[in-house]
């Protein structure tokens, strides 16, 4: 009925099929399950309430992020082989054959001759913007030239490596010292400068691929964060997002964004770097929504609870000490 009505004035509203199943698959979508939208205020509410619970002894917290992380692992998306056909291919260019880039959402690489089009890489969504990130794993010893390609290709101008530069054994094919320069390929990388909070490292870097225009981007770090997940890993994870919008606010550019796989610690970044836009926009918090989003495009990000519960401790420790209410 709908439909019909506004076809009266546009007789093109629906064309095809294809949308008119879009309608119903979307209207599912909404009706299905418990509304998961809080308002900020809220949000803070009820995640004080179960904290303080869990810290006296109650499991409760962790019960109801299991319950909502099972959900969204019953909802995600099943892809086939077929759906992985270039990583299946450039098997040895991945760090793990567990995680590989969906064909849909790849970000090929321009053809060169004598080049691979391949990077386990692809593009993620903002709560803002189509496609303005970039989720793709660390550089492979043997492909630190397709990773400066992916920079440029994709106009990253700010690059973020979640963990410190030094734990990856790539690093110094590509990665200059302050004020020196390396070669590498058809690349000259210049290291500008370096300043470093506690959290997080900023490197200024200028790019002058053969052949193209140079360019000069913003390369994160962050030094402190470990291997294991740890409690002060929250504040880390808020100061890298913070610096990103911080450098991005200037820019034009994507944001990329790595892990060892594409896909761990890349999760969690995504889904609070969106739901402070969130935030800003709307006085809304939808961290389920958020990953459930983030997962169409990287089936893998926030699969633990720990992952999860990281997001939820992120978000409350911005509204109770970054965000000051009507202006976040």
């Amino acid at each position: 009925m709908y439909v019909r009505t506004m076809m009266k004035d546009r007789m093109n509203m629906i064309q095809g099929d294809d949308q008119y199943k879009l309608l119903y698959l979307a209207l599912k979508d909404a009706f299905y399950g418990q509304k998961k939208c809080l308002e900020t205020e809220k949000f803070l509410g009820k995640y004080q309430e179960q904290n303080c619970y869990t810290n006296c002894g109650d499991i409760s917290q962790n019960k109801s992020l299991s319950s909502d992380l099972e959900e969204l692992l019953s909802l995600r998306k099943e892809y086939t082989q077929q759906d992985y056909i270039s990583g299946r291919a450039q098997i040895s260019a991945n760090y793990t054959e567990s995680v590989l880039p969906v064909e849909e959402f790849m970000c090929h690489l321009y053809y060169m001759k004598g080049y691979n089009t391949y990077y386990n890489a692809v593009f993620i969504q903002s709560y803002l913007e189509k496609d303005s990130l970039i989720s793709a794993q660390y550089p492979l010893p043997d492909n630190t030239e397709d990773f400066l390609r992916l920079i440029k290709d994709f106009d990253a101008s700010v690059v973020v490596f979640l963990c410190p530069l030094e734990d990856i054994e790539s690093t110094s094919k590509w990665f200059p010292p302050e004020n020196q320069h390396k070669f590498n390929g058809i690349f000259y990388v210049k290291n500008m400068s370096s300043t470093r909070s506690h959290n997080v490292k900023l490197t200024r870097l200028n790019i002058q691929p053969t052949g193209f225009n140079e360019m000069d981007i913003t390369l994160l770090e962050c030094p402190t964060w470990g291997e294991r997940l740890k409690r002060g890993d929250k504040r880390v994870l808020l100061d890298v997002v913070k610096a990103v919008k911080t450098e991005n606010s200037n820019n034009n550019g994507r944001v990329l964004v790595l892990s060892s796989d594409g896909a761990t610690r890349c999760g969690p970044f995504f889904v609070v770097y969106n739901v402070l836009e969130q935030i800003s926009v709307d006085r809304e918090v939808d961290i389920f929504t958020a990953v459930r989003q983030i997962q169409i495009r990287r089936p893998e990000c926030v699969s633990t609870v720990d992952e999860y519960k990281l997001c939820h401790d992120a978000v409350a420790e911005y509204l109770l000490n970054d965000c000051v209410y009507g202006n976040c």
